[in-house]
């Protein structure tokens, strides 16, 4: 219900400013697990640490008395700018003799948040992302935040606690305060040189017009496609799984119809992707690549189209890699256009708390004075860093050009919320054997193997791991009569 009515929130408040004009069936951490050296991760962490003690002794110096620290993770820099900006008001203004460290963490903040929770040394808030999620929240790792909601912070942002997401077993751990989904980003300037009129919106579409420019320009060192395939996990589930969600209905291979996984069905999306990621489209070296690199050829005019998500990817190319060329946003292509499912959008910029920090008190009215400010909220929004879902923010505010320019960056009737799959549910009630479904999809792409045989294997290993969940009381099947992956 909860999910409905969020749905219905984002489309309503967004309609009423005539920002979804034109949005429909031709139109959204993360969550990302990016593959880095632990090496690497580990010497970023020392670098995070040195500074978080060089803030702490600083404040020391600066106060007769000792003050709080109150460190922040988040994994997001399209946002760091205005985001900083208002932690140094905060620590300049605010006199409950707190000092807020604000940290970012890119490509590596999954592995990060292991590693803090390894040694005992996680910061006291951090922004969500899904998968550091699932990882801990059963292990007790996270603090519940009810407790603290007075009736002003209910009324605010009670449409925005949404049972089994951020309220588990009546347990609210973040509360998001916008929402993202996944789009196919292009730059107009290069598809207007080969003669393309528009977005692609069939899967062919989409190879043809990235064999084409890459045919064309790739002298120029312009091509037609590109992927951060650098980690399989963080490229696939922001563009493949999002093309099998509006293609087949499904979620990261869970059929919620059947309560079984079936992955055979990607096989076009797989058929299409080992063309897309060939040396016919793609921009060379994809599979060594990351977010930010991709980002920095795009804006360059290096590349024709990928897909990201839609929270981000303005303010990238509005302030932290400036684009001169103009880009556009299209839904997802899929095989002959046929949508059959809703694309899930992923509510986002909700904080976790640190069940183990000290000063869960401070934290909180940290939390409260930046993170769910009403002013700071719209001011995010207005800025173009993110779609919010707060009606308190969406009232009255003057929406950022990105918006209007765009429609489909925005949620529109063909995205909803799915369901949790059981592995979202309870990541150690299905441990698969063997690669898990990006490698083993990355694998197919980049190779010469059979795809509906390794989709098919994809698939019974998937349902042997479901089913030893279940047989061991740890999983349960997640089957819903009756599912409209339309309406999820």
């Amino acid at each position: 219900m909860r999910r409905k009515k969020l749905t219905a929130l984002i489309m309503t408040g967004t309609m009423l400013m005539g920002l979804l004009t034109g949005c429909g069936q031709d139109s959204s951490e993360a969550q990302t697990g990016t593959e880095i050296k632990a090496e690497e991760t580990a010497k970023a962490q020392e670098e995070k640490t040195a500074t978080k003690d060089e803030v702490k002794e600083e404040a020391k110096e600066e106060s007769t008395g000792e003050k709080t620290t109150i460190t922040v993770w988040t994994k997001d820099r399209h946002d760091a700018e205005y985001m900083q900006s208002k932690v140094d008001e905060y620590n300049a203004t605010n006199t409950d003799n707190i000092e807020v460290v604000y940290e970012i963490y890119s490509d590596n903040y999954p592995q990060a948040v292991d590693m803090v929770f390894q040694n005992g040394d996680a910061p006291d808030i951090f922004v969500f992302q899904e998968q550091m999620f699932r990882n801990y929240v059963n292990a007790g790792k996270y603090a519940d935040i009810t407790p603290f909601m007075d009736d002003e912070f209910k009324e605010t942002f009670g449409c925005n606690l949404i049972d089994d997401y951020n309220v588990i077993d009546g347990k609210c751990y973040f509360v998001p305060t916008a929402a993202t989904v996944c789009r196919l980003f292009y730059n107009k300037d290069i598809f207007k040189r080969v003669g393309i009129d528009k977005a692609p919106e069939t899967l062919d579409e989409m190879v043809e017009d990235a064999r084409l420019i890459t045919s064309q320009l790739s002298g120029e060192g312009i091509y037609g496609f590109a992927a951060n395939m650098k980690g399989a996990q963080s490229a696939l589930s922001r563009s493949l799984m999002k093309q099998g969600e509006r293609e087949l209905g499904i979620k990261f291979g869970y059929d919620f119809g059947t309560g079984r996984y079936d992955f055979t069905g990607y096989e076009n999306l797989v058929s299409a992707w080992r063309t897309l990621m060939s040396p016919e489209c793609a921009f060379p070296g994809c599979e060594s690549l990351d977010i930010d690199p991709l980002r920095t050829q795009f804006a360059d005019g290096k590349i024709g189209m990928y897909i990201s998500f839609t929270h981000a990817e303005p303010g990238v190319y509005a302030n932290q890699f400036p684009m001169e060329e103009e880009w556009g946003c299209a839904q997802l292509p899929v095989t002959d256009g046929k949508v059959v499912g809703a694309e899930h959008y992923q509510p986002m910029n909700g904080y976790l708390f640190n069940a183990e920090s000290t000063h869960l008190e401070e934290a909180w009215k940290v939390y409260r004075a930046i993170f769910t400010n009403v002013d700071v909220l719209r001011g995010y929004y207005e800025g173009g860093f993110g779609i919010s879902t707060v009606p308190a923010v969406i009232e009255g505010a003057q929406p950022a050009q990105y918006y209007l320019d765009n429609p489909d960056l925005l949620i529109c009737d063909t995205d909803a919320v799915y369901p949790s799959t059981p592995q979202e549910a309870n990541v150690d009630a299905v441990i698969v054997e063997g690669m898990n479904m990006y490698d083993s999809m990355a694998e197919l792409i980049w190779g010469n193997g059979d795809i509906a045989a390794g989709l098919q294997d994809l698939t019974d290993r998937y349902n042997t791991a479901l089913d030893a969940g279940i047989a061991e009381g740890i999983g349960s099947e997640i089957r819903i009569d009756g599912f409209d992956p339309m309406n999820p």
